[in-house]
Parts: structure tokens; C-alpha cells; sequence
């Protein structure tokens, strides 16, 4: 934009300034900017502002390129596991909806039994002669198929 036309102007007022003398009819931006140091600052400053910009965007870029294996690797590893996790949820799920009556169960914590009821949100247990007690439906651990030991 305008920082490169006025560089040029005062390049062409420094050339022209060693041959003709100092005269009033000379604008004011030119004497002003037309110190030889000031001229190559103002030149240069532009080349290096675009230097300066363009090294860290590549850095940038080089890092993120690295990363992407790792992201994609962490990305893959979660959806994995949250896939396993549902699929688990879900087969329980279905193995506690598909207990009835007289089914073999073992609990959470170990206790055989036999359903001889099913409710709304818990099962009464059969774990001895005479002797039947009332559990939530999630303490259920396993069902024991008749073919299966326990």
C-alpha cells in the first residue's frame, strides 16, 4: 500500500537530493525521510515482517503435523472403547431382562441361588431351604445355564 510508494518516493528524493541543492519547492515528506538509514529500514521492513510471519506459521503447521498421528491414535482409542463399553451394557442388560423363575443366578458377591420371583426391580432368592432373600436386579452377576458349572 502506501508504505511502499512512499519508499520509493523518498529513494527517488535521495538520488535527486546530492544533485541539486536544498530548496524550498521541495515537499516536506521528502526532506524528512531522506536520511539514508531511514530509506533502507523503511525498504527492508516489509521483507522482514513477511520473514517473521511465515516462521512461526510453518512451525505451526510442523507441529500440528506431528500431533496428528497421536490425536488420531487417542481418537480411535476412545471410540473403541466407549463401543466396548456399550456393547457390554447392552448384553447385560439383555441378560437380566431374560431372568425368570427358576433360574440359576450367582450375585455380585457370590451368593448361588434360585429365582422364585421376578418384580418390577428385584428378584427374590432361593439361597437355602426355607431361607429366600429380596435383591436389586443389578446385583445379579451371572446366570448359571444348567450345560455351565459354577
Amino acid at each position: 500500500g502506501e508504505t511502499n510508494m512512499s519508499a520509493d518516493y523518498t529513494i527517488f528524493a535521495q538520488a535527486a537530493a546530492p544533485a541539486a541543492p536544498a530548496a524550498p519547492a521541495v515537499p516536506a515528506e521528502v526532506k524528512v525521510s531522506a536520511a539514508p538509514a531511514e530509506v533502507k529500514a523503511t525498504t527492508e521492513q516489509p521483507a522482514a515482517a513477511a520473514n517473521a510471519e511465515e516462521q512461526p506459521q510453518g512451525g505451526f503447521l510442523d507441529g500440528i503435523g506431528g500431533m496428528i498421528p497421536m490425536i488420531l491414535i487417542i481418537v480411535v482409542m476412545f471410540y473403541l472403547m466407549y463401543r466396548g463399553q456399550k456393547k457390554e451394557q447392552k448384553r447385560r442388560q439383555d441378560m437380566i431382562t431374560s431372568i425368570k423363575k427358576d433360574d440359576k443366578i450367582v450375585t455380585i458377591g457370590g451368593l448361588h441361588g434360585t429365582i422364585s420371583e421376578v418384580r418390577d426391580d428385584s428378584f427374590k432368592v432361593k439361597i437355602a431351604e426355607n431361607t429366600e432373600i429380596v435383591i436389586a436386579k443389578s446385583a445379579v452377576g451371572s446366570v448359571v445355564n444348567p450345560e455351565t458349572k459354577a
